[in-house]
């Protein structure tokens, strides 16, 4: 016993693995860890843990061995004692503790160590989740002690996952990792499937990350940059009771019979009764499957903790060669290659021979398909279906390009329609996801490849066409009918504003940045289309006249030249990096809002230091429609209980002032936006109305100006006493008139506003018929 320990008393019974290596002294430790580890426990070490010896193992590895009393309650949940004795060794700086009693128990957060492994013993415990390189700063000969206290208590209570130490697994993680799409991983599914014939092959230059595709075994031709072709996969269940301890994957074909604890069938024999099923329903294609090797999905039930764990072999060997190891077939003798027979009986296992084909361990990884791609970003499973499937892209500029980038990778949608006639301009690099190797090529052809080469199951298509026209190519009708959603990221009003014409089509959501880039939009059409993106606009604008925090929203940004000799060749001077923000959250709102049926008008605006504020307005309810002369208008209800409130305000007495909407002579259609409330000037009773005129004009020019010139005045309202219908009065009708002629020069019929009480018919919507405006 070195100095600074005590006797341990141990049963006669227990039996220990040597440790090996030479006997050192203390002050020929060569760790730093280790040094302050022996240090500790000689000076500190009281009851909890004494040295009992410090050795080099080869390789200069330094152990100190540890009796370690565990402070175990006379009902531990694991046989563990009250005294354990401990080989702590430092790998390249790393402890590893080590249970150097041979029957210590398989636990939780243990794991086996390789065969042939120059440590003792069988396992190793756990006493840190963390990369060493993240975990180092962090210990001392202390924490060394600490940990491996705090691992036998949790021990002892059987609650030893806690928020330090992930959940157990049966299997360590293996080097290789084999990605496969969910179609193929789905029928690896069932124990009794049929078999799936593959190839591997590397990617990239990482020969640790393998592809697993379909391969026909009828193929004439076999890839050159295959790992091995074919292979054969399918499943082996077992049901287990492992306790915890995790465990080094087999490497050899004859480890399989040990490789699980706890296993209720040999695996080795699960293997026998799947090949012979095998081989059985082999048919004419017998030969082929006994050249192809095995890939083996091996599925543990770990009865344990109610877990299911995968983990694939691969063999070196064929299935004819496995066959012959396990006693199912003999090896056909002459000049035949690779020809085999079926033993019957069947034979014993000849463990030698299966001690002779290797076993290649590896994770599975998934495809970054959709499915997976909405896992990885944390939508629950009903989340693709709600968003819709099948979308049309108006716009692959900016906005467009980042915010399809983000939901693709998100796992949004399964078709995408992508429509845009422009081509990359170099000025365009700016914000865009595209590079200079693809100036001068269609944008949306070049993002249709980005978006395919992000998600293999992604079905992308283009159509080169501005949306300028009620009547669309064949195409785009077809695609727009055809699809779930369309989004518009023209950033055009125009494109916008046509689309409201389009009568077949789904559901739209425009989005994009304010002039200045400060903020980005988002206006969301309810899922009946009572409340269009024309009618959105309108009450966008109104928001931004309501809501002081958006007065600057629209005001012009700091804008660029970008070829000379055009005026109108301009583009916003935006940086990369907000526009990525802005597209980040425009992509968030948009796989939040895509599933909501009712409209909604978004605003977000980034501050200093990344701050974002989120303007939300919901303008649930119905739209009243009214045709005069050819011209359509429009209120939404949101406006009309807006108009209430400001009489409610006024009452007993009568109030008004003027209407501000959005007339698009083009498309015959005036949007009531909002009613300003009454002049200062003016002069209401319980029984009459005046407005008067004192601001009005400034009124409507600041609107203008902080609308980019959206905003116009479009007629007059005013309320009706309690009590009183929304029906015109004479004093009404000759108002009209009067508004009529004040128009007759913009050509447009004027519009007149009344509200009276809440109930069935509160407001009424009046134009006049005027012949001149034919």
């Amino acid at each position: 016993m070195m100095d600074g320990s005590s006797d341990a008393s141990y049963s006669d019974s227990d039996e220990y693995f040597e440790v090996g290596g030479d006997l050192i002294s203390p002050d020929q430790l060569q760790d730093r860890l280790a040094q302050s580890l022996f240090a500790f426990v000689s000076d500190y070490g009281g009851h909890a843990a004494q040295v009992e010896e410090v050795r080099r193992i080869p390789e200069h590895i330094d152990v100190i061995v540890l009796n370690v009393t565990t402070c175990i309650s006379q009902d531990p949940k694991f046989e563990v004692l009250s005294e354990e004795r401990l080989a702590v060794m430092f790998i390249d700086g790393a402890p590893a503790v080590v249970p150097l009693r041979t029957n210590f128990p398989p636990t939780p957060h243990s794991y086996g160590l390789p065969v042939g492994s120059a440590l003792p013993g069988l396992m190793t415990i756990c006493i840190d989740d963390r990369p060493w390189e993240d975990a180092k700063g962090d210990y001392s000969g202390a924490e060394i002690i600490r940990r491996i206290i705090s691992w036998f208590g949790r021990v002892d209570s059987g609650e030893i996952d806690d928020v330090l130490q992930l959940p157990h697994t049966v299997f360590l993680p293996a080097e290789q990792t084999i990605m496969m799409s969910p179609d193929i991983q789905s029928r690896f599914d069932s124990p009794e499937g049929p078999p799936v014939f593959l190839q591997i092959r590397p990617l990239g230059e990482n020969e640790k990350l393998l592809a697993i595709e379909d391969y026909e075994l009828d193929d004439a031709e076999q890839p050159t940059d295959s790992v091995f072709t074919p292979f054969v996969g399918f499943t082996l269940g077992v049901r287990a009771r492992n306790s915890g301890a995790m465990w080094h994957s087999p490497d050899q074909l004859g480890q399989l019979r040990n490789a699980l604890s706890g296993a209720e069938q040999d695996l080795l024999d699960v293997l026998r009764e799947r090949l012979t099923g095998l081989i059985a329903e082999a048919g004419d294609r017998i030969q082929r499957l006994y050249g192809s090797h095995l890939l083996i999905q091996l599925i543990v039930v770990n009865e344990t903790h109610e877990g299911i764990e995968p983990m694939f072999l691969g063999t070196s060997a064929t299935l004819g060669e496995i066959g012959v190891a396990l006693g199912l077939l003999f090896e056909s003798p002459g000049e035949v290659t690779h020809s085999f027979g079926r033993r019957l009986p069947v034979g014993d296992i000849d463990f030698n021979h299966a001690a002779g084909i290797r076993l290649m361990a590896a994770n599975m990884c998934l495809w970054f398909e959709g499915e997976v791609a909405a896992v990885y970003a944390g939508h629950d499973k009903d989340w693709r279906n709600a968003i819709g499937k099948h979308v049309v892209a108006l716009g692959t500029g900016s906005i467009g390009s980042q915010c399809l980038s983000s939901l693709v990778r998100e796992g949004a949608f399964e078709e995408i329609t992508l429509v845009d006639d422009d081509h990359l301009n170099p000025h365009n690099l700016a914000r865009h996801t595209l590079r200079q190797p693809q100036l001068g090529m269609p944008k949306a052809e070049q993002v249709c490849n980005e978006l395919r080469e992000i998600r293999k199951d992604l079905a992308v298509t283009t159509i080169s066409e501005k949306l300028e026209s009620t009547q669309p190519s064949d195409a785009l009708a077809f695609a727009l009918k055809a699809s779930d959603r369309v989004l518009d990221l023209t950033a055009s009003v125009g494109a916008s504003r046509t689309l409201c014409e389009i009568g077949e089509r789904p559901r739209a959501t425009s989005a994009f940045f304010n002039p200045s880039g400060t903020s980005v939009a988002v206006l969301q059409e309810d899922e009946d289309r009572v409340l269009d993106l024309a009618t959105l606009e309108a009450l966008y604008y109104a928001e931004i006249i309501l809501n002081p925090s958006l007065h600057n929203h629209l005001r012009p940004g700091n804008q660029a030249v970008v070829s000379g000799g055009q005026c109108r060749s301009v583009t916003s001077r935006i940086p990369a990096s907000r526009a990525a923000v802005l597209s980040g959250i425009a992509a968030g709102i948009l796989g939040e809002s895509l599933s909501a049926p009712a409209p909604a008008i978004i605003v977000a605006t980034t501050g200093k230091g990344g701050a974002t504020r989120v303007h939300r307005c919901d303008p649930a309810g119905e739209r009243t429609l009214l045709e005069a002369d050819g011209w359509t208008i429009g209120m939404a209800d949101i406006v009309a209980r807006r108009l209430q409130d400001l009489r409610q305000a006024s009452l007993p007495d009568e109030t008004g002032g003027i209407l501000l909407g959005v007339v698009d002579h083009s498309r015959c259609r005036i949007e009531v936006a909002m009613g300003l409330g009454a002049p200062p000037d003016s002069a209401g009773t319980p029984a009459s109305f005046e407005r008067g005129v004192q601001d009005t004009l400034d009124s409507i020019a600041d609107a203008r100006e902080r609308t980019m010139h959206q905003l116009s005045y479009v007629g007059e309202w005013h309320s009706h006493p309690r009590g009183a219908r929304t029906v015109p009065s004479v004093i009404d009708a000759a108002q009209l008139l009067a508004l009529r002629d004040e128009l007759l020069a913009e050509q447009r019929p004027p519009v007149m506003v009344i509200v009276g009480d809440r109930g069935s018919n509160p407001v009424s919507i009046e134009v006049i018929e005027c012949s001149a405006l034919h």
